[in-house]
C-alpha cells in the first residue's frame, strides 16, 4: 500500500506532467516536456538521456539492478491535440483534481500510465534491470520509432507496452497483442481548379471516381483485395478459451463508447481484421449551395490487421486496385503480434493483478488497436504485453475532459510494483 506522502509526490508529479503540453501533431510542448521527464528519471536514479530520432525525441533510460533479468517498459510522452477547446470543463493543460478525478490531456493516454510505473520503480528494491523507452510520436504513428529502435537495438526478457486500463467492471485488462496497422490516404486530382457545375456532363468529377475505388476496396462486409484474408493465422485452442471468458457487457460498452448501436459481438473485436473510412472530404462543405465539380477528393483509411497478415503485403495488394487512379500516401503501418498466454511475463503480470485488485484480469488475445510492439518483437523479444494503466472505457483518451480516477492511479503504481517482484522471481 502507499503512505499518505507516497500518494502526494505521486499526484505532484502526476500534475506537473500534465501541466506540460506536448502535441506531436504540432510540435508544441516536445522539447520542454521531454526535458522535464529525462529530469524526473534522473531524480529517481535512472541514467537518462534525449536521444534523437529524426523527428520528436526518444526520452531513454536505464537501470542495472544487476540481475539476469531485463524488463523494458514502452510509454510515450506526447499527446493528441485538445480540440475542440469548448468542450472541456477546464483548461485541458490545467491538471485539475476535483472529487477523486484528475483532468487534463494525457491523463489516461499516457501520461499516468508512466508516472505510475516511475513511482514503482522508485519503491522497487529487487534485482530485475530496467529500461525505459519514451517515445514523443506515438500519436502521430511512431513515424520514426522502428528506425531508432533498429539503431538502438535494446536487449530486454520482456516488453511491457503503455498500459490496457480497466474494464467497465473495474477489473485490470492484460492485452496480449496488438492488431497491426496500415493508414492510408487516397487522392483523386481530376482538374488543377473547382469547375462550374454545368460541366459536368464532360468533367470526371472526383468524388464519384473515389467511391468507385473504395467500392473496390470493401463491400461493407468484407475486404475485397487480394489475397487479404489468406495469410490469417487460425486461433489457437487456447486463444479461443480466453475468448469464451469474455463476459463484456456489451450495453455498457455501447454506452461507454457512445455508440447508439453495436453491430456484432465482442469476439470479432479482437480476432478480424477491418477496413474503416476515417475521413472523406471534397468540394463546397458550407452552407447553403455552391454549383461545383470538385478539383480534388481525397479519404483517410486505416486498415486493422490481425497475426500474420503483413501490412506490405496489404499495401501491394492496395496498389493493384488503384493503379494510377489516385494519389497514394502512407501514414502508418504497423505489424499484428500476440504473446502466448503461458508465457513469463503474462504469469506474473495475472499473479500481481490477483494481489492488488483482489479480482481476476481479464486477458485478451489482442487489442482492437494498435500500439508499435512490432519493433520490438522483430528484435528477436516474444514475450511482449499491455498492461497496468489507469484509464477505463470512460476516460475519455482523446477526446474532451479526459481524466483518471485517483484510486486508479494508485492502484496501478501498486500493480506495477507487486509485477516487478513476481516476475524478478518467476
Amino acid at each position: 500500500m502507499l503512505t499518505e506522502e507516497e500518494k502526494q509526490y505521486a499526484l505532484k508529479k502526476y500534475v506537473e506532467f500534465l501541466q506540460h503540453p506536448s502535441i506531436s501533431a504540432t510540435g508544441e510542448g516536445i522539447r520542454e516536456t521531454a526535458s522535464w521527464l529525462k529530469e524526473f528519471m534522473e531524480e529517481l536514479g535512472i541514467k537518462a538521456t534525449i536521444e534523437e530520432t529524426g523527428g520528436h525525441p526518444v526520452v531513454y533510460g536505464e537501470a542495472n539492478n544487476g540481475g539476469d533479468k531485463t524488463l523494458l517498459l514502452y510509454n510515450h510522452y506526447d499527446v493528441q491535440p485538445a480540440d475542440p477547446l469548448n468542450e472541456w470543463k477546464y483548461p485541458p493543460f490545467s491538471a485539475i483534481v476535483e472529487n477523486g478525478y484528475i483532468y487534463g490531456r494525457g491523463a489516461s493516454d499516457n501520461k499516468g500510465v508512466l508516472i505510475a510505473r516511475l513511482i514503482a520503480f522508485s519503491k522497487y528494491k529487487g534485482n530485475l534491470s530496467f529500461k525505459f523507452l519514451v517515445e514523443g510520436e506515438e500519436e502521430i504513428g511512431s513515424v520514426n520509432l522502428p528506425n531508432y529502435v533498429e539503431r538502438k537495438k535494446p536487449k530486454a526478457d520482456a516488453v511491457i507496452m503503455e498500459g490496457a486500463g480497466l474494464d467497465t467492471k473495474g477489473r485490470p485488462m492484460i492485452v496480449l497483442g496488438v492488431k497491426g496497422l496500415l493508414y492510408v490516404q487516397l487522392t483523386v486530382r481530376t482538374a488543377s481548379k473547382d469547375i462550374h457545375s454545368s460541366n459536368a456532363p464532360i468533367v470526371y468529377n472526383p468524388v464519384w471516381e473515389l467511391i468507385k475505388i473504395l467500392n473496390e476496396i470493401y463491400d461493407g462486409e468484407r475486404v475485397k483485395l487480394k489475397g487479404f484474408y489468406n495469410d490469417i493465422e487460425p486461433l489457437s485452442d487456447e486463444m479461443k478459451e480466453l475468448l469464451t471468458r469474455l463476459d463484456i457487457d456489451m450495453e455498457e460498452l455501447r454506452k461507454s463508447l457512445g455508440a447508439y448501436k453495436l453491430k456484432s459481438d465482442i469476439r470479432t473485436l479482437y480476432t478480424e481484421p477491418t477496413c474503416n473510412i476515417d475521413g472523406i472530404y471534397s468540394g463546397y462543405i458550407g452552407k447553403g449551395s455552391k454549383t461545383i465539380v470538385p478539383a480534388y477528393a481525397f479519404a483517410k483509411i486505416d486498415f486493422r490487421l490481425v497475426p500474420n497478415q503483413d501490412p506490405k503485403k496489404v499495401f501491394s495488394s492496395l496498389l493493384e486496385v488503384v493503379k494510377d487512379r489516385a494519389e497514394v500516401e502512407v501514414f502508418g503501418m504497423e505489424k499484428p503480434v500476440r504473446t502466448s498466454p503461458n508465457a513469463k511475463v503474462v504469469k506474473a503480470m495475472i499473479n500481481s493483478a490477483k494481489k492488488v485488485y483482489s479480482l481476476d484480469p481479464v486477458i485478451i488475445p489482442n487489442s482492437a488497436g494498435t500500439q508499435p510492439m512490432g519493433v520490438f518483437y522483430d528484435l528477436g523479444i516474444r514475450e511482449i504485453v499491455s498492461a497496468i494503466g489507469v484509464g477505463t472505457p470512460s476516460s475519455n483518451a482523446h477526446g474532451p475532459n479526459e481524466n483518471v480516477k485517483l484510486e486508479n492511479f494508485y492502484k496501478a503504481i501498486e500493480h506495477a510494483y507487486e509485477f516487478f517482484n513476481e516476475y524478478s522471481s518467476v
